[in-house]
């Protein structure tokens, strides 16, 4: 169905006193109100065109009738699709639908079938609309979108949405955001792997208490964040059984895992990648332990020092496979000589009495070169910082910090997520809500011409 839809607008313009930006602001002012009567008039003319279709049949063969007319069977307690497809017209009825652009409010056309007696709007049903439905999808689209950069006051007063605060939040808890991003990734496609938590306002019983936001994600091979699950107060044993589900090829890709000493990340995914020790982390680490041990920031500082340059081992430029054995024996040979300064390191702070910062670096010492001896031995630079993901927690906790206040481990879970996914998955973010809004081609408007004519008004004084 092809039609066209003209627009007529006036506007009363000051000679040689407007400026661009009051033009602007004025066309931005009635921009909601002509999409929404753009809208109306394409309705009314499609539902137009489907009653003209349902009630001539002679005209309109079966074909041109097909998608339209489909309803239930009036009393049907299985709500079995009646076969027919001829109406007779019953008259209009009001609807309101709540659009991204405001409320719709347009009489529908009822129509009653001819076999089993049903009375429903043809129009809604070939749309797609339920029957109680009072918005349409692109509002939960337009609402998610603005929930997760800002919060929902803020939201409701800067929008032209009329949604209440538990609209909003029926949005967000109601979404479906964890049932469409569990798709398989292949660690052929990972350089490695990292998790970490950060606590976010939550208030469960008592005034102030905090819950945990605890992510894991991966890291492409070219350096781009894989967000691979976000959950609120999860413990990491479930986070680790949902996480390895989703990864193949782990066998013959092996990758590292980097996390910056969080507990209960010691062993977290160590059967199927090589842990590392965050690099930045462990000399800060370490000057806690020492501290512990009664040391001044003055005192430890050079044995914090020295670990910095350990574990600051550069790997060479360019592809693994055409180096030389000359050119990779510097880097084996430094590793050799860091792993065993730092075990030296442990064995004075032993002596010296300093049994927190000895036992500290012993056991940092054993997953502080991973990055190093994957690199030896397949030739694969994987991260040796959790830089990213700090940058990942930033992203997210700007936003929840401020607004999850007494929300619910769903809440903070599923806009977590969407976070994470509309940042660093926009691809799969937008194809997740061209199909949930069936975006298929369906429909295509274009602007065919603009122009200015004279006001009616105008004319009829120029012709006196």
């Amino acid at each position: 169905m092809e039609r066209c839809v003209s627009i007529t607008c006036d506007f009363d313009l000051a000679i040689g006193k407007v400026n661009l930006n009051e033009i602007v602001y004025r066309l931005k002012e009635i921009r909601n109100s002509l999409m929404l009567q753009i809208l109306k008039q394409i309705l009314m003319s499609y539902d137009d065109l489907i009653m003209d279709r349902l009630t001539q049949t002679k005209i309109y063969p079966g074909k041109m009738r097909k998608g339209m007319g489909r309803h239930v069977r009036k009393d049907d307690v299985e709500e079995r699709f009646c076969r027919g497809r001829k109406v007779y017209r019953r008259g209009r009825r009001n609807r309101k639908i709540k659009t991204v652009f405001g409320i719709l409010d347009m009489r529908v056309r009822r129509a009653e079938c001819l076999t089993c007696g049903s009375r429903y709007s043809p129009l809604l049903n070939s749309l797609q609309v339920a029957p109680y439905s009072r918005k349409e999808t692109n509002v939960e689209h337009e609402v998610t979108e603005a929930v997760i950069d800002t919060n929902y006051r803020r939201l409701i007063e800067g929008r032209s949405i009329d949604i209440s605060l538990g609209g909003v939040h029926n949005i967000v808890v109601g979404s479906d955001i964890d049932k469409a991003f569990q798709d398989d990734i292949s660690t052929e496609d990972l350089s490695g792997l990292m998790a970490d938590g950060a606590g976010v306002k939550q208030r469960k019983g008592s005034k102030g208490s905090k819950g945990e936001l605890r992510t894991v994600i991966g890291i492409s091979q070219q350096g781009r964040v894989v967000p691979l699950g976000s959950f609120a107060n999860v413990a990491w044993s479930d986070i680790e059984t949902t996480v390895k589900k989703r990864l193949t090829g782990i066998t013959e890709h092996p990758i590292p895992f980097v996390y910056d000493g969080e507990p209960g990340l010691d062993n977290f995914l160590s059967d199927i990648a090589d842990t590392q020790r965050c690099t930045w982390h462990a000399p800060r680490g370490l000057y806690h332990a020492l501290w512990e041990d009664g040391l001044k920031k003055k005192e430890s500082q050079p044995q914090i020092d020295k670990v910095k340059q350990l574990v600051g081992i550069e790997l060479p430029a360019g592809d693994f496979e055409i180096l030389k054995e000359e050119d990779k024996e510097p880097v084996k040979t430094q590793y050799e000589n860091s792993k065993k300064e730092v075990r030296e390191l442990f064995s004075v702070f032993y002596e010296k009495g300093y049994p927190k910062g000895a036992s500290y670096l012993e056991n940092l010492s054993k997953r502080l070169f991973t990055n190093i001896e994957l690199w030896l031995s397949t030739g694969i630079i994987a991260p040796k910082t959790t830089s990213l993901l700090e940058r990942v927690f930033r992203e997210t906790g700007r936003r929840l910090k401020r607004i999850a206040w007494g929300w619910s481990d769903a809440a903070v879970t599923n806009l977590s997520k969407m976070i994470l996914i509309k940042q660093y998955a926009k691809d799969r973010w937008e194809q997740y809500w061209k199909e949930k809004l069936g975006i298929k081609g369906y429909f295509n408007i274009h602007i065919q011409t603009v122009e200015i004519n004279l006001c009616p008004n105008l004319l009829n004084v120029t012709k006196q």
